[in-house]
């Protein structure tokens, strides 16, 4: 009876080791399951590509459709520059709803913008018998819409792009960060951000401003326009837009100086600058003569005159055409 004690303790022991075992191998399994084949490493191994510039393997992973829009943010600096100082928050544990389907939430920052993106995935099977595989559901990826009017490209983190017709569409991966601008000799934009996430599509707006640059050319021309009239040796210069009138006969010379050049105020209208009405004063001086008693007496007279002038800016020329009525 002592052995068949001895043998059924043992088996018990050995039975209650097994269990033990196999407890500890379900646990292990659980936690390997979840931390190393987890729906969220999915997503932290999506922000790792977008991170390594890997535009290509970040799509493959996302399981995304590229849209009918400018693809230059995807991939390369431009992808490098659109994660650069995303700081990652938190990526949630993932939640079921439903259809085999869960959903990661990632709360994100750039400096002081935060931002929430929902990532939806998808079970796909089993690897070697216990550990799920997840993918993204299937969808498209965001855009990004940048307009400027008076423009025809622009810099996007960093990376030079066209906006045909003053605006384009570009593709962005979501928590990717987008900043716009343009800089030119002439012109300037500030930037504009927005963060992307994985709804919605959102809009940048550029307004380029004249640069000191674009004032002071301008103003050159202008001045330059009105400086030229004043070497007509005429009271009504051809094609300039001050004159003067009299009833006496003038005799030449006749000498024309500006006492007052134009300021310079630019606008936008659709798309176009516009320069407001050019408003100075002009003197000219010579000698006139009584038509009545033949007197001779000096001609000294400011006139003031207001005319207009197209201007077109297309890159780093400047063309400037006064317009007299």
């Amino acid at each position: 009876m002592q052995g068949t004690s001895s043998v059924i303790k043992a088996v018990a022991a050995w039975l209650l080791a097994l269990m033990l075992t196999v407890a500890a191998a379900v646990v292990v399994i659980y936690f390997v399951n979840a931390k190393a084949y987890g729906a969220d490493r999915h997503v932290e191994s999506y922000l790792q590509k977008l991170a390594d510039g890997e535009g290509g393997q970040a799509l493959g992973l996302l399981n995304a459709q590229v849209p009918d829009a400018n693809a230059a943010l995807l991939d390369g600096d431009a992808l490098r520059a659109s994660v650069k100082g995303l700081q990652v928050h938190s990526i949630g544990a993932a939640e079921d709803v439903g259809g085999g389907r869960v959903e990661v939430a990632v709360d994100y920052a750039y400096g002081s913008a935060e931002e929430t993106t929902r990532f939806v995935l998808e079970n796909t099977g089993k690897r070697w018998f216990f550990f799920d595989t997840w993918d993204f559901v299937p969808s498209a990826l965001p855009t990004v819409q940048v307009s400027a009017p008076s423009l025809r490209e622009a810099a996007l983190n960093g990376v030079r792009v066209t906006l045909p017709e003053g605006a384009n569409t570009f593709a962005a991966f979501p928590l990717s960060r987008v900043a716009a601008s343009y800089q030119s000799q002439y012109l300037a934009a500030p930037e504009q951000v927005t963060l992307v996430t994985a709804e919605g599509n959102p809009r940048l707006a550029l307004e380029p401003e004249a640069t000191k640059e674009l004032v002071a050319k301008i103003d050159a021309g202008i001045r330059e326009f009105l400086d030229s009239c004043t070497a007509a040796d005429r009271l009504a210069p051809p094609g300039c837009p001050f004159y003067h009138l009299t009833n006496n006969r003038v005799e030449q010379p006749i000498r024309w100086s500006i006492a007052d050049y134009p300021e310079v105020e630019l606008t936008q209208a659709e798309g176009r600058w516009v320069l407001s009405p050019l408003r100075g004063t002009a003197r000219v001086t010579a000698t006139q003569v009584d038509l009545f008693s033949g007197d001779k007496s000096p001609l000294v007279a400011e006139e003031p005159f207001t005319f207009t002038a197209s201007l077109r800016v297309d890159g780093d020329n400047v063309t400037l055409s006064p317009q007299v009525e």
